[in-house]
């Protein structure tokens, strides 16, 4: 998935450079949702890159050479991976979350003669013809959630247009900064805390939102909501730790995760000695767990380590297809690898390693093979998200046919199958995938409140 950022000066003086800072900003601090690609633009100017967030001094020295092609509105966008489908330059577009039936875009009435354009310029063009030229905002939104689920950011004419899909599938702020004088809408609400004086309020989902210099912030409509459909990743892995959602905090939600998961698993034959968490952001995870656990079986001596570790003293994320080969190469190279272990502690012992997800298996499989070298006796593998069979799942631009869950759909009828299938497949003891209900349940929301594909949605323990 990605991170998204737009401004909207509302100082008709408002200085170039600080418009972009501000955009630059909101962005170093939306890098946890992206740092394979980056991009910020307003009107003509636009600088991208890849990795992650340079310093602002080459931003800056692109800002003086492109300084009259600026206007009072700017857009940022973060992703995992460059997105394949490429915008013109001085359309500003930014999107957090997926399209869907970009197939049927060529043969929708007011595409014309457009039809070999690229599918997000023929997105781009529908919604404009359909907002500015025959003035309906209603059916633009309705367009576009007929294809987008997630949020979109479009510039037009110095106007921010803001849409949240109707599901409210993604998280999106919007506000207004008093002393800074912009209006912003952001991927995530803990930005507010890095600013003197913004104040954020959540997007109703299925709005369409404009602010411009002239008439503030102001909402052009609002879709009916049939249902919610929030992405439960976002709270696994995508959002902040210090964003709030229902009046608690990702971290509390994720310590949740584990608890909940803690609790059932006690009911299991399980050896613990210690627990990893790898990678870093499933400490939560595992330390909600690790209290649950202690809690429940008090007999057990059940401790949290972190000696195997990735992304922490490097600066590659096994999110990005391309930071991954970099790790697999440095290993080939010269043996090298991101994670260690310390060996006095897991010798002899059962070892469970707490993992945010298993997608394709490539990074679970090199921990694996490192414990065992290391002497541990058991590997259980504790995973704090459902099977992954459909990327989207876990905002991954990847061929289906890598995500190693995949090959078993409609094969098996509950988690303790995929688990025992996959446990032989990677080497592990013994594998624990989370279900959809247990998910639910620790985030705080119904399970209907949650896409999950459909066979996932009806794979339980039996």
């Amino acid at each position: 998935m990605a991170g998204i950022i737009a401004i909207c000066s509302i100082n008709e003086n408002y200085e170039k450079e600080k418009l972009i800072y501000n955009i630059f900003r909101g962005m170093q601090l939306l890098q946890h949702r992206g740092k394979a690609f980056w991009k910020i633009s307003s009107g003509q100017f636009y600088i991208e890159g890849y990795g992650s967030l340079p310093p602002f001094n080459p931003v800056e020295e692109e800002i003086q050479k492109q300084k009259k092609n600026i206007v009072n509105t700017a857009t940022g966008y973060l992703s995992k991976k460059k997105p394949k489908h490429q915008t013109p330059q001085g359309i500003n577009f930014a999107a957090d979350g997926f399209f869907i039936d970009m197939d049927k875009l060529s043969t929708h009435p007011l595409i014309k003669n457009n039809k070999n354009i690229e599918p997000i310029y023929q997105i781009y063009f529908i919604f404009k013809e359909l907002l500015l030229e025959r003035n309906d905002s209603y059916k633009a939104a309705e367009f576009l959630d007929r294809h987008l689920r997630g949020n979109l950011i479009i510039s037009l004419n110095d106007i921010i247009y803001v849409f949240r899909n109707s599901t409210g599938f993604k998280p999106l702020f919007i506000g207004e900064d008093k002393k800074e004088q912009f209006f912003i809408a952001i991927s995530e609400n803990y930005i507010e805390n890095f600013f003197n004086s913004l104040k954020l309020r959540e997007t109703s989902p299925g709005q369409l939102i404009s602010f411009d210099l002239k008439n503030g912030i102001k909402i052009l409509t609002q879709l009916d909501r049939n249902r919610i459909l929030m992405d439960p990743f976002e709270f696994i892995r995508e959002s902040h730790v210090s964003s709030i959602f229902n009046n608690m905090s990702i971290y509390t939600i994720r310590k949740n995760i584990g608890r909940l998961q803690a609790e059932f698993l006690s009911k299991e034959n399980v050896d613990i000695n210690m627990i990893y968490a790898e990678p870093d952001y499933a400490r939560p995870m595992a330390l909600g767990f690790n209290i649950e656990y202690k809690n429940k079986k008090k007999n057990n001596i059940v401790e949290m380590y972190e000696g195997v570790i990735k992304d922490r003293y490097d600066d590659s994320d096994h999110m990005i297809d391309y930071s991954e080969q970099v790790s697999k190469n440095k290993l080939l190279s010269n043996g090298k690898t991101l994670k260690f272990i310390i060996e006095p502690l897991t010798k002899d012992k059962d070892v469970t390693s707490i993992q945010g997800t298993i997608q394709t298996g490539g990074t679970i499989l090199e921990t694996i093979y490192y414990l065992r070298k290391a002497g541990a006796k058991k590997i259980n593998i504790i995973v704090s998200y459902v099977p992954t069979i459909d990327g989207r799942q876990v905002g991954l631009y990847t061929q289906q046919r890598d995500l190693i869950a995949r090959k078993y759909i409609g094969k098996i009828a509950n988690i303790n199958d995929i688990n025992d299938k996959i446990a032989i497949e990677l080497g592990a003891d013994k594998i624990f995938y989370n279900s959809s209900e247990i998910l639910s349940k620790g985030i705080g929301v119904p399970e209907s409140q949650l896409w999950f594909p459909e066979w996932i949605r009806f794979l339980d323990y039996k």
